[in-house]
């Protein structure tokens, strides 16, 4: 806390309407969630600037007010967010196109990893050891913190990829992401072994506790 100073309670509701926040609050806002007045929240929000408690940005002619230093899990949210908007809007665009353009994406994207990151690697044409390879460079590529790790069922020709937790947080109109990654994984895998296949076994987005892909390798 800047300056070992005990905050009054209105500042400590301002801190936390404004952690609550992605993208930041605006007085008027801030003064609406807090039930103070628009004049006493300038006065509480100059003052927690001195403090170095807050920051704000200029848009337009309006002012953003956003704690400081945000947290990770702030960041996290913040870009969660920007794939899900990203996503719907260009689901507009594709209309009932959307999930197979979506894993169209994907294989590009996919293609791209492979290219821009790992083409000058010597790979194992192991399938179990491919799956393995697949999964850690989805997790160095995976725009949020995930556990993502593979599993080799009894028939070594096909495994399973979790994702926990997914970009999509199990949300219905956020499936198309789940296409976009079962695409990432065809275009990555494909680089390396013909004859991949890849179909999303569990999906967040129906009510399991992870999205997953089952990958089959037909020799």
């Amino acid at each position: 806390m800047a300056n070992n100073e005990i905050l009054s309670e209105t500042e400590q509701n301002i801190l936390k309407v404004l952690n609550d926040s992605v993208f930041g609050m605006s007085i008027t806002e801030i003064a609406e969630k807090t039930g103070i007045n628009r004049m006493t929240a300038a006065k509480y929000l100059d003052v927690m600037h001195v403090k170095n408690l807050i920051d704000c940005k200029k848009v337009g002619t309006s002012k953003l007010w956003i704690t400081r230093g945000r947290s990770l899990d702030q960041k996290i949210n913040l870009i969660i967010k920007y794939f899900q908007m990203y996503n719907s809007a260009v689901n507009e665009f594709l209309g009932k196109d959307q999930l197979e353009t979506s894993r169209k994406i994907g294989m590009k994207i996919g293609n791209n990893i492979y290219e821009e990151y790992f083409k000058d690697l010597k790979i194992s044409k192991k399938f179990s050891e491919l799956v393995e390879f697949c999964a850690q460079a989805m997790e160095q590529v995976y725009p949020i913190p995930s556990q993502i790790k593979s599993v080799i069922n009894d028939n070594e020709n096909i495994a399973e990829v979790i994702i926990d937790p997914c970009l999509c947080q199990g949300v219905e109109g956020n499936r198309s992401l789940c296409e976009m990654q079962t695409g990432i994984i065809i275009g990555f895998s494909s680089r390396i072994f013909d004859n991949i296949t890849v179909q999303e076994k569990e999906c967040m987005c129906d009510n399991k506790e992870y999205c997953s892909y089952l990958i089959q390798y037909s020799p």
